[in-house]
């Protein structure tokens, strides 16, 4: 992805934290913004959003480190603002995917008990286990204590919406992994997705019902709704397969699952699937051109010395070369 012309993400380098590329999208200021208006508290939202904004980045460190854990691998993370993407790749294994998905909201949900304490010697406890409102502390008496109820809050948001069993969430996640495990990938994938858009519509009408609160729940479910039917469309436009429930005519059985599947294109991926995978070839494109540069540089090094000698190389060449020469006798003794 060219970062610079990708005006959908926008992403901005923040370093490397621990192996990961950190990016903050542009757009997320706009989010602040929000917060602050709908706080209608420029300090309190300016807290809540840098602790709500903390909080997205434990918990995409949270698949990350999964990932490594569980065999897989994870390189990147991006902040913006309808939440983070973790660029992750599970070991190919239930445990493995299941593992990565989960370890998200369980970063937020050991945040929530870390700092639940405070919370119930307050008098924010109605408020704070209100998943549609933000209590409106002050700072004016215990300023410690006021954080934790923020950071409990954010976590508390965080964790019941992580867990709604929808794509693009972590719910939805880890239910794909559990019914492609148990019905295959194609009718896992099918279930996965019509039960997001159902839950899509019930959030949106829902939202219209409530009076504190509710045009959060409509925007959720909006873009529940929109991202479920661009996954079907993907699907269906890559394939045929019987309407009958959910897809798939159970009265067959578990063998006429697995005819269908050989006999069904795989599906076209999503919008983060492809952005993931643009990820991935970026890294790999990295890698090559560091690969040529360091040939480039061994050749100048390799004919400084036939023309001059080792003894005119500095010491920074010498480590190339070193280096050069061990990464060789590695490759050849793995050979052998």
């Amino acid at each position: 992805m060219n970062h610079q012309n990708n005006s959908i993400f926008w992403p901005i380098p923040c370093g490397t934290w621990f192996a990961t590329r950190v990016y903050i999208s542009a757009w997320l200021p706009l989010l602040l913004v929000v917060i602050c208006w709908r706080l209608e508290s420029l300090q309190l939202g300016l807290v809540f959003g840098g602790i709500f904004f903390g909080s997205v980045l434990f918990h995409e460190f949270g698949h990350v480190v999964a990932a490594r854990m569980t065999g897989g691998a994870a390189d990147e993370i991006l902040l913006w603002p309808f939440g983070g993407l973790a660029s992750t790749q599970p070991a190919d294994s239930l445990r493995s995917r299941l593992m990565t998905t989960a370890a998200g909201p369980l970063v937020n949900l050991v945040l929530c008990g870390l700092t639940l304490k405070p919370v119930l010697d307050s008098s924010w406890t109605s408020a704070v286990f209100h998943p549609l409102k933000v209590p409106a502390v002050t700072f004016s008496g215990e300023l410690l204590s006021d954080v934790l109820i923020l950071i409990f809050a954010a976590n508390w948001i965080m964790l019941l919406v992580n867990l709604l069993p929808v794509y693009p969430l972590d719910g939805g996640q880890m239910l794909q992994t559990v019914l492609t495990a148990r019905w295959g990938n194609q009718t896992g994938i099918v279930v996965y997705i019509r039960v997001g858009c159902v839950i899509g519509l019930v959030a949106m009408f829902s939202g219209l019902l409530i009076k504190e609160g509710g045009v959060a729940v409509v925007f959720l479910g909006a873009i529940v709704l929109l991202l479920n039917m661009q996954e079907m469309h993907q699907l269906r436009s890559g394939e045929t397969f019987d309407e009958s429930f959910m897809g798939y005519d159970f009265s067959q059985g578990y063998t006429s699952l697995e005819r269908e599947q050989a006999a069904t294109p795989e599906r076209r991926p999503g919008f983060l699937e492809r952005w993931k995978d643009r990820r991935r070839q970026e890294k790999k494109q990295r890698k090559k051109e560091q690969a040529a540069q360091v040939e480039l540089q061994l050749d100048q090094i390799l004919d400084k010395v036939h023309q001059s000698g080792i003894d005119s190389l500095t010491a920074a060449e010498r480590r190339l070369l070193d280096q050069a020469s061990n990464q060789f006798r590695e490759r050849e003794s793995g050979t052998e």
